[in-house]
């Protein structure tokens, strides 16, 4: 995949994803943010390897979380939904991100682009 597209797919709020692409993405960013804390539990009552990895997560917590709120902003717009509704996945996280992964998007064109899995016409 070209690294345009996949700065589009985990940093643009604008276009249309369907719920194939919406649920890799999310999975991997899921395991993006797991691991840190997996060797965080792993660390065995070490406090500077859990420190260490608590900055390593708390770095990419911002970037992970930002990236998923494009990843809802374009599965709602595929199903003909303002992407402002993503903000519910600050209160609800992994609750919203499967709710997403359910509904068919709407056929054809939309506002919020003119197809699945494609930047759309407007920011």
């Amino acid at each position: 995949m070209e690294p345009q597209r996949l700065l589009w797919l985990f940093f643009s709020f604008s276009g249309r994803i369907d719920r194939r692409v919406f649920a890799l993405a999310g999975v991997l960013l899921y395991l993006i943010r797991a691991y840190p804390i997996y060797r965080m539990v792993m660390a065995n009552d070490d406090e500077a390897t859990i420190a260490f990895w608590f900055g390593i997560f708390a770095l990419i917590f911002g970037v992970l979380i930002l990236s998923h709120l494009a990843l809802c902003a374009k599965r709602l717009h595929d199903c003909g939904y303002s992407g402002w509704w993503g903000l519910l996945f600050l209160v609800a996280d992994i609750f919203f991100f499967l709710l997403l992964c359910l509904p068919k998007g709407m056929p054809g064109p939309n506002q919020y682009g003119p197809r699945t899995n494609s930047p759309g016409t407007r920011e």
